[in-house]
């Protein structure tokens, strides 16, 4: 990942929309016998599988990007210090800089990309209920993958280095989130582990909604377990930046 300051929203929309159009001929697998198979044994229609194979893709222009390495770029050259004295909160500074990023790739990312799924691919949306539903759980899901990158970015403040760390984060959200499968891919025990972790409300429920595979009193209880993870992992990323605020050691030259 090439890293600019300043310029990663830029990038990371225009990859995405690149990625996006580069994968949608694999989109059709789902379209033969194989993707038919699948749809028989869980429950989901090949066009549902198909969809959210496409809707991943946009869904990644607007998880917030990591400040791992951020943080750790100014925990070397100490600048920190002075922003953890600005007169505002340093998680709220974050989650604002989040959310512009959130805006920009809504206009430059999403919007293009759902205009030539409308175009060129036969996508059945959501109405009424799950369509709030799904605009509830997306905005959650934003909310989940910005706490966990926020309390693995604070850990540059001990480790300095976070290459090692940001990576191992990546690869278990990637994969327990359903970013890459849909969860109901996974073995039964797997699949019913991985649904207790927060993960599972980045991708899996916001998708699974669009679809369809989450109906009824389900959708209150996912949305509901969207919402405790949000609050837990908030109040764990204020403890864990009152305990770093108060034995930061600034170091760098």
């Amino acid at each position: 990942m090439v890293r600019l300051k300043g310029c990663r929203p830029v990038s990371n929309s225009h990859v995405t929309e690149v990625l996006f159009f580069v994968q949608s001929p694999n989109y059709s697998f789902y379209r033969n016998s194989n993707g038919q198979g699948l749809a028989l044994s869980t429950g989901v229609s090949s066009q549902g599988m198909q969809t959210y194979a496409m809707l991943s893709v946009i869904l990644f222009a607007i998880i917030p990007p990591s400040i791992s390495y951020e943080i750790s770029d100014k925990v070397r050259d100490g600048s920190i210090v002075f922003d953890m004295q600005k007169p505002w909160d340093y998680e709220w500074m974050h989650f604002s800089k989040a959310v512009g990023v959130f805006m920009y790739s809504m206009i430059y990312a999403v919007i293009p990309q759902l205009i030539a799924i409308l175009l060129f691919f036969p996508v059945d949306y959501p109405t009424g209920l799950q369509a709030a539903a799904f605009a509830a759980s997306v905005l959650f899901a934003f909310l989940l993958s910005f706490l966990i990158n926020f309390i693995v970015g604070m850990s540059a403040v001990l480790f300095t280095e976070t290459w090692g760390i940001e990576m191992f984060k990546t690869v278990i959200t990637d994969i327990c989130s359903g970013a890459m499968v849909p969860l109901w891919f996974f073995p039964e025990a797997v699949a019913r582990f991985l649904s207790w972790l927060p993960f599972q409300g980045i991708f899996n429920i916001p998708l699974s909604l669009f679809i369809g595979k989450i109906t009824g009193t389900a959708i209150w209880e996912q949305l509901a377990f969207q919402a405790a993870w949000c609050l837990a992992l908030l109040l764990l990323s204020r403890l864990v930046l009152r305990r770093i605020e108060r034995r930061l050691v600034i170091s760098g030259g």
